[in-house]
């Protein structure tokens, strides 16, 4: 593991293709039935790695659609005020993407309940391909093949694009039942032509069984590096898959295991112990853009890509919100055991 983190923020321009919602959610340890009142906070997977990516230190774009509406502008201002290039950013008919949250409390899992039909983002079938124009690598989620057929075809678009243009490209399978259950679409089919366009991946062996329709026997690590044998076997353009796993223990606790698997090798960070968590939401996305970090800095170092993944998601669990701003330094210094305070 390197002792610091450097990422030469001129060397990437990562463009964020998904969308934009906004996060409704009672205090900690009430459910939605008893609440009273809801935090507003802006996210949507795409959109958290692009702010995490920005307060790394690295250039970033969010393409989506926003309503013409205050709630659209709320998430804009949002996004600009972490420095997020916003200016394809379109703005159109349609309502804004939302969901409810009901937190996760000890060893009681969280709930969401998604409201993004006719959302704009939903609503938009076409991207005019210039919005790739500068960007050096594109990011996507399998969320958005979920929403709507318009936005699926226009997800995969992007990534075609962006092949054709000679840019990187990493998916994350964010597979979300309930989605695909109100969309009525096969998921399998669906994924796997996105995955086809990714140099880096983003699911764990659950993912590879629901894409190559099959079962992963084992436990641990040797589970885990069969399914990303197998992935590689079936995508062939595929560089890298990074994964994670979380057990959840009787008190509330949490142990995240993270790794980063190449074609001929792999990495797998050491165990973290998670207590008195804030906040589970987005600790996915931060772990997507701390890997990206690394792997766009050097894709061969696979232990970096993952030391860092792992960190920033562990540091996300203990912010509010859908959005990590953990900055280069504070995962620097969190990768090399600081915990004390700084004076």
């Amino acid at each position: 593991m390197a002792g610091a983190l450097s990422v030469d923020a001129g060397a990437a321009v990562v463009a964020c293709f998904g969308e934009v919602l906004l996060r409704f959610s009672p205090p900690g340890g009430t459910a939605l039935r008893d609440a009273r009142e809801l935090a507003v906070h802006v996210g949507g997977a795409e959109a958290n790695v692009a702010v995490a990516l920005s307060n790394l230190g690295l250039a970033t774009r969010m393409i989506s659609t926003l309503p013409e509406s205050d709630l659209g502008t709320l998430a804009m201002k949002a996004l600009r005020a972490e420095r997020v290039d916003c200016s394809r950013l379109a703005r159109g008919p349609g309502r804004m993407g939302s969901y409810f949250l009901t937190p996760a409390a000890g060893p009681q899992a969280g709930s969401v309940l998604y409201d993004r039909e006719g959302s704009a983002f939903a609503l938009t079938r076409n991207y005019d391909e210039s919005a790739l124009d500068g960007a050096t690598h594109l990011h996507l989620s399998g969320i958005s093949l979920a929403v709507s057929e318009a936005a699926a075809q226009a997800t995969i678009a992007m990534a075609r694009a962006a092949r054709a243009r000679g840019m990187t490209v990493s998916v994350d399978a964010n597979y979300r039942a309930s989605l695909w259950q109100r969309a009525g679409r096969d998921a399998r089919p669906a994924i796997a032509d996105l995955v086809e366009q990714a140099d880096l991946f983003f699911g764990n062996h659950r993912d590879a069984a629901l894409l190559l329709d099959r079962d992963f026997d084992g436990e641990g690590s040797a589970r885990r590096r069969l399914a990303a044998q197998a992935l590689f076997d079936r995508f062939t353009n595929l560089s890298a898959i990074a994964s994670t796993a979380r057990h959840v223990e009787p008190d509330g606790s949490h142990t995240i295991v993270a790794r980063v698997d190449g074609r001929e090798t792999f990495a797998e960070a050491a165990p973290r112990v998670l207590t008195n968590i804030v906040d589970r939401i987005g600790t996915g996305d931060a772990f997507a853009a701390g890997v990206l970090s690394g792997w766009l800095a050097a894709p061969a170092d696979l232990p970096e890509a993952a030391e860092r993944g792992v960190t920033l998601a562990q540091l996300k669990h203990y912010a509010e919100g859908d959005f990590t701003r953990t900055s280069a330094a504070e995962v620097a210094a969190a990768m090399q055991g600081a915990a004390d305070v700084a004076r």
